[in-house]
């Protein structure tokens, strides 16, 4: 694997922007669409060198994560 480029790769803001496309559609698919209020994406900028980002299930959100594993389910929205 060639360092340098994953490197670069990882720190580069057109995948940062894609990380953060990909997080949208999971939030908008788990929140069914913006009806289960409180999923919230981070963009995690501490990690430097790389790019990251967390959705996490707040409130109500949280509560039906647990009963439904909403992000669990939604995670075939990111891979579009």
């Amino acid at each position: 694997m060639n360092r340098k480029g994953m490197r670069a790769l990882r720190s580069d803001p057109a995948f940062r922007a894609d990380l953060l496309r990909r997080a949208e559609a999971i939030k908008q698919d788990a929140s069914d669409n913006g009806r289960v209020e409180g999923y919230v994406i981070t963009d995690l900028v501490l990690e430097e060198p790389r790019a990251a980002v967390s959705i996490m299930a707040t409130g109500h959100a949280a509560r039906s994560n647990r009963k439904r594993n909403s992000l669990v389910r939604a995670l075939d929205a990111g891979r579009a």
